[in-house]
């Protein structure tokens, strides 16, 4: 399930709130997602990304070497990210 916190236009104040970009308003992190909803670039999101625990640890294959990763790290800046 997506939350706000997992959308590009999405800016976090608190463990609890942010602002939306694109609306223009203040919203809570766990409501329902609006029409606007573009997903952030997370490695869970990563096609290279694999074998997730329990814990939201997985592997990335989408570099040179394998690395450990968390699932919701960001990856907007990773060289190997191609989106699923």
């Amino acid at each position: 399930m997506n939350k706000h916190s997992d959308c590009k236009n999405f800016v976090q104040f608190d463990v609890f709130k942010g602002f939306c970009r694109k609306n223009g308003g203040f919203v809570l992190i766990d409501t329902e997602i609006c029409p606007a909803f573009t997903e952030k670039t997370k490695c869970r999101n990563c096609s290279h990304f694999c074998d997730v625990n329990e814990e939201g640890i997985g592997t990335c294959k989408g570099l040179e070497s394998e690395y450990w990763a968390y699932e919701n790290m960001d990856a907007k800046t990773c060289e190997g990210y191609e989106a699923k």
